[in-house]
């Protein structure tokens, strides 16, 4: 009995004391602000947390310890210039192909900035040092590098990689883990359209498809992968490593990502980053907000674009629209006054508290750029949205809103006054603000919290390891044991030898029978 309850402390003591590295290379604000909770939880739980990233957590417990990147690229925090937006290339309005060109267009600059990180990283001191370290599992983002991995296998850190994705799994990602990425019904995470797809977009899906993996292996990946080795002077299997992922953690909720395919392995956390600690609004904004009649429209177009970059003629398209609302609007405008900017009914502010404001009772609805986080963040609110997409993901999440019947999407090269005004009757309508509820119901509705969720699988892998096998066996097979190739061939082949061999008797018959003929003709 003794024995057996000395091993059952130390493995409870192994779980709650497990150390674990969290590696995430990519500069974007609101993509490590969906990982950054579940970092702090697994600290509050009692685990050793050691993260890599360009956001360190400010005063930090104990057993979670910062190692910083910046410095190795700049970070992306309001950044984009809208302006860069105004005008489209003619070659994107070429039929069929026009949308896949523009999607595919902007993405190389993920590959320069992902070879750039890489090239640094390598021998970037802090995180050196923490490589250095035994670990119990890894939590990396699986994005647009696969530099991490081959920096693990350098340091021979053996333990279990939970890959983790702030959007929808892009094309590259559900190779790893086994699940199916069928662009018939599975749309690219870019892509302006649902599953229900019509000839042409399942046309358009196929080529995105193909090209984004293409891209990412030959303009990524090989190129990490030969960075990594002339660093270290040492073969490293990048892509065998990639494909050897314990699990997959994704930042979706098909009651607003729509339905995929899911597997053991591949969880969904959506909605794991909200945080719903009631927190007290700035003075300014709680009066304006109470003061209001009508409710308050809110307008936020993220962390990464810089809205006070906007042309100023459609600035003034977007002022006259805002102030035909019977409505108060507070807008994210980065060229605010202290306490915000007062012209009309709207008020422009600096900073907002997006998810507090939007869990509201004033708060009526929200206008955004369709980022995944804001747009969770209206889901659990039970808000509807006027989406306008720029670019990567918020297409494909403005186009899944749209379909939940909560939002209505508008492209920011058909904003005028008349568009958006008609725009916000229908975000405003009785219907769809009835429609937000309901979808914020279903999607709240699970067996657990998505952070508690996350955790669990943490500590599970931590447990138990590779040995506990959630990949489908699809991962193990070659392109054509997967396609059923050799398989197809093996029945043409059959097929074929049937009908030679039945054309052969047949011809062979009818010789023996002109023969016998011809001999009873004599």
């Amino acid at each position: 009995m003794r024995p057996t309850f000395i091993i059952l402390i130390t493995f409870i003591n192994y779980v709650h004391n497990a150390r674990i590295l969290g590696l995430f290379a990519h500069t974007g604000k609101s993509h490590h602000m969906v990982f950054d909770p579940l970092l702090k939880e697994l600290s509050k739980r009692g685990h050793q947390v050691t993260v890599a990233s360009f956001f360190p957590l400010q005063n930090p417990p104990a057993n979670y310890t910062n190692v910083n990147l910046q410095g190795i690229a700049n970070v992306g925090l309001e950044t984009l210039n809208m302006s860069s937006f105004e005008s489209r290339s003619i070659f994107f309005r070429i039929p069929l192909i026009g949308e896949v060109l523009e999607r595919v267009s902007t993405i190389d600059a993920f590959a320069a900035k992902a070879l750039n990180i890489c090239s640094k990283a390598v021998d970037w001191p802090p995180l050196v040092s923490a490589l250095k370290e035994k670990y119990d599992v890894v939590l990396t983002e699986s994005f647009t590098s696969d530099c991490m991995l081959g920096l693990l296998y350098v340091y021979e850190i053996k333990a279990p990689v939970i890959a983790l994705s702030s959007c929808a799994l892009i094309p590259w990602v559900p190779d790893r883990i086994g699940v199916t990425n069928n662009p018939s019904y599975i749309p690219v995470a870019t892509g302006s359209w649902t599953a229900s797809m019509t000839f042409i977009q399942r046309i358009q899906n196929s080529l995105m498809n193909i090209y984004y993996y293409l891209w990412f292996h030959n303009a990524v990946q090989n190129k990490e992968k030969k960075i990594i080795e002339k660093h270290f002077g040492v073969e490293v299997p990048l892509y065998e490593l990639s494909m050897n992922m314990t699990m997959v953690m994704v930042n979706t909720f098909h009651a607003l990502n729509g339905v995929r395919p899911l597997l053991p392995g591949l969880v969904e956390v959506g909605g794991m980053h909200l945080d719903h600690t009631e927190r007290p609004l700035p003075m300014y904004i709680e009066r304006f907000i109470n003061e209001s009649e009508h409710g308050v429209v809110l307008f936020s177009f993220g962390s990464l674009i810089k809205t006070s970059t906007i042309p100023k003629y459609k600035e003034e398209v977007i002022i006259k629209a805002l102030s035909k609302l019977k409505q108060r609007v507070i807008w994210k405008y980065e060229e605010s006054g202290e306490e915000g900017t007062l012209t009309g009914n709207i008020l422009k502010v600096r900073w907002l508290p997006q998810f507090e404001l939007l869990r509201h009772k004033k708060v009526v609805a929200f206008i955004a750029h369709g980022g995944l986080l804001g747009m969770t963040e209206a889901v659990s609110a039970g808000k509807p949205m006027l989406v306008v997409p720029f670019f990567g993901d918020q297409p494909s999440n403005a186009a899944a809103a749209e379909s939940a019947g909560f939002a209505k999407v508008l492209r920011y090269s058909d904003l005028t006054e008349e568009s958006l005004s008609a725009a916000l009757e229908s975000v405003l309508s009785a219907e769809m603000r009835l429609q937000a509820r309901t979808v914020s119901k279903i999607w709240n509705d699970r067996q657990n919290p998505p952070l508690e969720t996350a955790v669990y699988w943490v500590e599970r892998v931590i447990r138990w390891g590779p040995v506990a096998k959630l990949h489908s066996p699809a991962r193990d097979l070659a392109f054509y044991e997967y396609a059923l190739l050799d398989v197809a061939a093996a029945y043409i082949a059959i097929i074929l030898t049937t009908l030679a061999l039945f054309w052969y008797s047949l011809s062979k018959l009818s010789r023996l029978f002109l023969k016998d003929s011809k001999q009873k003709l004599h």
